[in-house]
């Protein structure tokens, strides 16, 4: 009888409408988006690292040579391991050379190596007028011991070793994506390598595309947050990452200084900035390089 009762409350449920609970259906995670380029999640706030490897100099190398010997610009290996005077360079000192896949074999600078002069804090690098710099850049090339350094003269260079490293009159490139403080920059930094800048700005500050380009990337990525991706004619592509919001779509046509993003905190990072990296094609470069 009990049950007959049942049956018949169900029955009249049924009848007058009251609807049964829908199941819920949740919906699969979207696909992985591939990226232009290839980006390497940190796992702390240390952006992704360089590509490269470090090379300790031997006796009779010459920062010259060493870059010769790897197949990159002097200037970039200097710019990326924070030295201002080639000649301050001592045996035993770990170089961090950006792009490397293996040791090379440097050949030695033929004869006795002169004096070189005492060594001095390396200078940083000159910041856009429009960005004042936090603190000093730290020394990213290690020394030997104090007491047993023992220095690496830039010597008079032959023919091999090409002119000096001149980039004075350079036309530049990009111009500054905001106005900040220049406090993160590329390469070596307390042991961790950087392959971009950091520039602290309040959050919603605006950020400026550096050159005429095209969105080939506007979204969320790992470790970087909301990131926007241009690339620019010669095979140059910027990087811009932790916004608050991305102002671009990608396929879009943007100009310079055309306002792209706003500055955020997205990601992994403990404060608002714009994290920013300069790429030719796929290799990283130093942005301060190619900034005014």
């Amino acid at each position: 009888m009990i049950r007959r009762a049942a049956l018949a409350a169900a029955a009249l449920a049924l009848l007058t409408g009251c609807p049964a609970k829908p199941p819920v259906i949740r919906p699969s995670p979207p696909a992985a988006r591939p990226l232009p380029i290839p980006l390497q999640a940190p796992a702390r706030h240390d952006e992704p690292a360089l590509a490269g490897i470090v090379h300790v100099v031997r006796r009779g190398e010459t920062l010259y040579r060493i870059a010769r010997a790897y197949g990159i610009d002097p200037a970039d290996l200097m710019e990326t391991n924070g030295i201002a005077d080639p000649r301050n360079v001592a045996v035993g000192t770990e170089l961090f050379v950006p792009g490397a896949s293996a040791p090379a074999e440097v050949t030695p600078y033929p004869g006795p190596m002169p004096a070189g002069p005492a060594p001095a804090a390396p200078t940083t690098a000159r910041p856009s007028p429009a960005v004042a710099s936090a603190a000093p850049a730290p020394a990213a090339a290690r020394g030997p011991a104090p007491g047993r350094a023992e220095i690496v003269a830039a010597p008079p260079r032959d023919a091999d070793d090409g002119p000096p490293v001149v980039r004075q009159g350079a036309p530049s490139r990009l111009g500054w994506p905001l106005k900040g403080v220049l406090y993160g920059r590329y390469g070596v930094r307390a042991g961790q390598r950087h392959d971009g800048i950091d520039v602290a700005a309040p959050e919603g500050t605006p950020v400026l595309a550096a050159a005429d380009g095209s969105v080939i990337y506007a979204g969320e990525q790992a470790g970087y947050g909301a990131v926007v991706i241009l690339r620019h004619d010669g095979g140059l592509v910027t990087l811009y990452a932790h916004n608050s919001e991305v102002l671009v779509k990608e396929g879009a046509r943007v100009d310079r200084g055309q306002p792209i993003a706003r500055v955020g905190q997205t990601g992994r990072t403990t404060g608002p900035h714009l994290h920013f990296e300069v790429r030719e094609g796929t290799r990283p470069r130093n942005p301060l390089l190619f900034l005014p």
